[in-house]
């Protein structure tokens, strides 16, 4: 990301002049700082950026298999038909904050920056919480700042269903959501993984795809240092056998610092990389970045900081997750 300073509005104050040079150059500083906010965007989500008011993606389904004829025969004929699509549509996002003219003549200009410093992690926060909440939440919809964004994929199911559909008739529904909690050992973490390597497409083929990314609560300690031992020891966590542990090193953990689990029972999330991007399951928009502009208040002498960002969050395709430990969903035996 890049920070964008408009053209400023009424700064023709001397007074703020070294000031407002010094405060932009914190905020393209901080810009350009390593944040986890940003990493995790990018762990969750394919980051993109768009030129329009929203993202529109469609699908086809795919033909049956190639099978034998007679010599002589004619070829079987099939056909494709048009798949699901989804748009995403992205939504504005508005903060602004003040310098006081007081503080500027009492030379307060450490706490200036730290207020211009804070006021891009915000922008970077908002990003993650945005992608973590619209990932996490159940249902169809999420709540990001008390408003509420869908959440539906191609399909119009909810990211987690137990009914998604397939688009050929005769295609059998699937679920992606399950209640059971992950357990004290691998079991259900490789049996969730084959439920989703065995997804079949709108056609009704299996997909395929390596389940390698699990997706935990970052209040769920118990479950995270669980899950190290799982999947970074070579011999089976809990064991006194000597036999070899299939799920070592096959997955990467990403502790999602903005999902709080408040439940008894800790949801977690399977992901497939390949699927993600193959699919291009799940996008994060970047419309316009952080947009920074200022003016001095004619009325307070005050200098004033808006920012300007739009972006959106959604998917296009639900094979590239499986949740766990759910609410509500199928309960495996």
């Amino acid at each position: 990301m890049a920070v964008t300073f408009s053209k400023h509005g009424g700064l023709n104050d001397e007074a703020w002049k070294v000031i407002d040079t010094e405060l932009s150059m914190v905020i393209q500083d901080t810009d350009t700082e390593k944040n986890k906010d940003d990493e995790l965007v990018k762990a969750l989500f394919n980051v993109k950026t768009s030129k329009k008011f929203g993202e529109k993606q469609g699908s086809m389904t795919e033909f049956g298999n190639f099978v034998e004829v007679a010599e002589g025969d004619n070829a079987i004929q099939d056909d494709v038909q048009m798949g699901f699509s989804k748009l995403i549509e992205h939504t504005q996002f508005i903060k602004g904050f003040t310098c006081t003219r007081e503080a500027k003549d009492d030379g307060d200009i450490d706490m200036m920056k730290i207020a211009a410093a804070n006021f891009v992690r915000a922008y970077k926060r908002s990003r993650a919480q945005f992608a973590s909440d619209c990932l996490t939440a159940e249902g169809t919809t999420f709540l990001y700042g008390g408003k509420s964004y869908d959440k539906t994929t191609g399909d119009g199911k909810g990211l987690f269903a137990t009914d998604h559909l397939g688009k050929k008739t005769g295609v059998a529904t699937q679920s992606n959501v399950f209640t059971n909690a992950f357990g004290s050992n691998s079991t259900m973490l490789y049996t969730l993984a084959n439920i989703g390597r065995n997804f079949k497409n709108q056609s009704g083929n299996v997909m395929g795809y390596n389940f390698d990314t699990i997706i935990i609560p970052g209040n769920a300690p118990a479950l995270e240092d669980l899950i190290k031992r799982l999947i970074h020891s070579e011999n089976i966590v809990g064991s006194p056998n000597n036999d070899i542990n299939t799920q070592f090193n096959q997955w990467k953990l990403v502790v999602d610092h903005r999902w709080t689990n408040s439940a008894e029972k800790v949801p977690y999330i399977l992901m497939s990389s390949e699927a993600l991007k193959d699919l291009n399951a799940a996008v994060f928009y970047d419309r316009v970045p952080l947009d920074v502009a200022n003016e001095v208040d004619i009325n307070s002498r005050n200098l004033k900081w808006s920012g300007y960002t739009r972006f959106s969050a959604g998917f296009y395709d639900w094979r590239a997750f499986i949740m766990g430990g759910a609410s509500a969903g199928t309960t495996l035996s």
